[in-house]
């Protein structure tokens, strides 16, 4: 999955283009209605023409654009878009196999209606969750020591409320997640842990600024959004553009880079009418 970034890298570097890594951005700066730059943590100002920002579209609004008069109005208007379910990821170094497992391997809710009501209307971490392991050293024996494993678990929770901390329920859910797998054939998992690094929807939004620590962007609900995503152009700003799991065509790596993919074609299309582009 990484030879995605590689790609995009040698790409960008055959166009000639500058890529600027640990450069945080703290602002948009906009005037009438464009975007005319980004100011960094620096303070360095880069002026633009056409800025398209891979945060999620509301934590761009609320975040980058705290002096844009209409980007408040823009976050109330966009509220019928929730943010999608987070999660709690334990990476895990196990000092034993478990021949009986897979790459991917799945351990699902006995009661997923009763799971999914947990999660989505009464918004709190289920009791009886449906787990995810993957194991790329089943597929890659490098990526663990012989007669290891290298564990991802995931599961899903609610994204996080306003002002909420989930260390309260950390340490109580890692719980739920390895008794669960123990009863499930993984005997004894906790006594095999060598290396083990947390995940939690705080440390995700912290990481990538995700609306929630929501991992697949927004929710696409038939009820209250029509099931869509949020327009991949500005509706504040004319020269603004959006990328990722909150645009179409949705969450995940595949569809966030078929977003951006789309948002070029919408840029390259409103350059073509504005005019300004034409090769």
């Amino acid at each position: 999955m990484y030879n995605i970034i590689r790609a995009m890298e040698r790409v960008l570097n055959e166009l000639e283009v500058d890529i600027c890594t640990n450069a945080r951005v703290d602002q948009i700066i906009e005037s009438d209605g464009q975007a005319k730059a980004v100011q960094l943590a620096s303070g360095e100002m880069l002026n633009a023409d056409i800025i398209v920002s891979n945060l999620e579209v509301i934590p761009t609004y609320e975040k980058l654009l705290t002096k844009a008069p209409k980007a408040k109005q823009e976050v109330k208007k966009l509220s019928n878009y929730e943010p999608s379910v987070s999660g709690l990821v334990l990476l895990l170094g196990i000092n034993r196999t478990y021949p009986q497992l897979a790459h991917h391997n799945f351990f699902f809710s006995k009661d997923p209606q009763l799971e999914f009501k947990q999660i989505f209307e009464e918004k709190r971490p289920a009791d009886d969750p449906t787990v995810y392991v993957g194991i790329s050293s089943k597929s890659d024996p490098l990526q663990a020591p012989v007669g290891a494993e290298n564990h991802f678990i995931l599961t899903h929770v609610p994204p996080l409320k306003d002002g909420e901390d989930w260390a309260m329920y950390k340490d109580t859910y890692r719980e739920t997640i390895l008794s669960k797998l123990e009863r499930n054939g993984l005997s004894k998992i906790r006594d095999h842990i060598e290396f083990e690094y947390v995940f939690t929807p705080n440390d995700l939004n912290t990481l990538y600024g995700s609306n929630g620590g929501s991992i697949y962007g927004v929710a696409a609900d038939r009820k209250t959004n029509g099931g869509f995503k949020i327009p991949s152009r500005s509706q504040v700003l004319s020269n603004l553009y959006f990328v990722g799991g909150s645009t179409h065509p949705g969450g995940g790596v595949p569809m966030v880079t078929l977003s951006g993919q789309l948002t070029a074609d919408f840029i390259l299309e409103d350059e073509l009418h504005s005019g300004r582009y034409t090769g």
